[in-house]
């Protein structure tokens, strides 16, 4: 495994680069002042990324080893007279990004700063944090919490937004924000009558208070400089329900009316809308599509990317004749592109997520089976891709991505757009008991891959009328904790 040494003084230099020289500003101590305080107030002028760093920074600066007084005068190296504003670097639809999640924690430090360097060096380009996350919290400083949950006890991990997505800038890294749009139990709990589902945290997306709280925070993504925000969980949840409370409109016509408005803000502004799909939908039952929302002809006229999830983890043991599907990454990965690129033809750039996290595999888990993925993904056609790791764990990652930087797909995939018509749905078993399956690789024992969803034990039909609502979606696999 190829280690990487990345000498401190280099990082910094790629961080200021360009960056005016350091002045003192000279700051006399006022009563009751401490130094938490000042550095509150300098931290955006400064080139330290977090306030422990400038804390120490100024300590060791001025010799300070015990409290402030009153009176005192203390040196700050400031670097700009106005915090940075950094500025959205417009790209193509079909740009190729290639990157990694970070969470929070990662993000509020200078971990995220480390992997967009690794990052650079292992021929890769983007990072993907947390903005709104998975427990409804805005993870940076920001006065829409002031506004929607001022009582919220949380302290945002992200001290300084702009700052993060300038050094990301200069180092070369596309920033996609995520955000996680209707579960969102911080909500849930200040605003219990936004819910369609109290008990799961789920907001109604039919809500005009919800819809305007969610076009709020991302008016302020749009505006931060941020190149990409991608939404996960816009779809209602996977209950046995399809109403809506809106006589008339069907969950699909909801969900793809909320996403239209977001994507009214967004464009306008150069930053790119992409989509977290549930992986389920790639299969578009109507039993389906008519509960989680996810209608993808009705979505992709206001999205420029789609990320299914394709984790083989998640796939059910045992499908398919395979014992471990965990075990077999290619299979899964390859057909769910060719499946969702034949729903969406050109229109839409499929980018996959990827797993990068060891859940159920046996037969060795390293940069081999992350590698492999890779060129699965590459193979069927997709444009780009991402590694998921809930803990943020990429050593292999990064050796995956190095031996890839070369690779070139093994087979070219023709277009499914234009006049081109998607695959029809056999509702005709084949040897395995599941309908409507592609032509596929195989494994060595010539058992064609799964087409099920990563996040159901059922196996997929035939498109199915409204009346076929006796597929239960609750029949699922648990999602391990970290994994969207």
């Amino acid at each position: 495994m190829k280690k990487y040494c990345i000498p401190l003084y280099l990082l910094w230099v790629v961080l200021v680069a360009a960056s005016p020289e350091p002045q003192w500003t000279l700051h006399t101590v006022q009563p009751g002042e401490t130094l938490s305080k000042i550095v509150r107030h300098y931290l955006p002028y400064t080139a330290a990324y977090t306030k422990k760093e400038l804390v120490n920074s100024i300590k060791s600066i001025n010799g300070i080893d015990g409290n402030l007084s009153p009176g005192q005068t203390i040196r700050v190296p400031v670097v700009w007279d106005a915090p940075l504003k950094p500025r959205t670097v417009p790209k193509a639809k079909n740009f190729v990004a290639k990157g990694v999640y970070m969470n929070p924690s990662s993000a509020g430090t200078r971990t995220i700063l480390d992997t967009g360097y690794k990052l650079r060096l292992s021929g890769a380009n983007t990072v993907v944090f947390d903005a709104k996350d998975d427990l409804g919290a805005i993870t940076y400083p920001s006065p829409l919490k002031a506004r929607y949950f001022p009582n919220e006890d949380y302290t945002p991990n992200i001290e300084e937004l702009p700052k993060m997505i300038e050094y990301l800038h200069r180092m070369g890294v596309h920033v996609v924000a995520r955000m996680v749009v209707l579960k969102d139990p911080i909500m849930a709990k200040n605003n219990p009558q936004w819910c369609i589902n109290r008990e799961k945290n789920w907001l109604n997306p039919a809500d005009p208070d919800v819809q305007e709280y969610l076009l709020a925070v991302v008016r302020e993504l749009s505006d931060s400089g941020v190149d990409e925000i991608q939404l996960d969980y816009i779809r209602y949840f996977a209950d046995t329900k399809t109403d809506t409370g809106v006589d008339g409109v069907s969950r699909s016509d909801i969900i793809a009316g909320l996403l239209k408005k977001i994507h009214d803000v967004t464009a306008p502004k150069g930053v790119l809308l992409s989509l977290d799909m549930f992986g389920i939908v790639i299969w578009q039952r109507d039993v389906d599509v008519l509960v989680v929302g996810q209608d993808i002809g009705k979505l992709k006229p206001y999205v420029d990317v789609i990320s299914p999830m394709l984790y083989p983890s998640h796939f059910s043991k045992g499908f398919a004749g395979i014992k471990n599907p965990a075990d077999d990454p290619y299979l899964f990965v390859y057909d769910g592109i060719r499946r969702m690129k034949a729903l969406v033809g050109d229109e839409v750039v499929i980018r996959p997520w990827l797993q990068a996290f060891p859940l159920h595999v046996t037969k060795g888990f390293g940069p081999g089976y992350i590698e492999t993925q890779i060129k699965a993904a590459l193979d069927a056609g997709a444009t780009g891709w991402l590694l998921w790791s809930p803990e943020n764990r990429y050593n292999y990652s990064f050796e995956a991505m190095q031996n890839v930087i070369a690779y070139k797909p093994a087979t070219k995939v023709a277009s499914m757009g234009g006049k081109n018509a998607p695959p029809k749905m056999s509702s005709k078993p084949n040897e395995t008991g599941a309908v409507g399956q592609q032509a596929v690789p195989t494994t060595s024992s010539g058992v064609n891959p799964p087409h099920v969803d990563p996040q159901t034990t059922v196996m997929p039909q035939a498109r199915q009328s409204s009346a076929a609502l006796s597929v239960p979606l609750t029949n699922r696999e648990p999602v391990p904790n970290g994994v969207h």
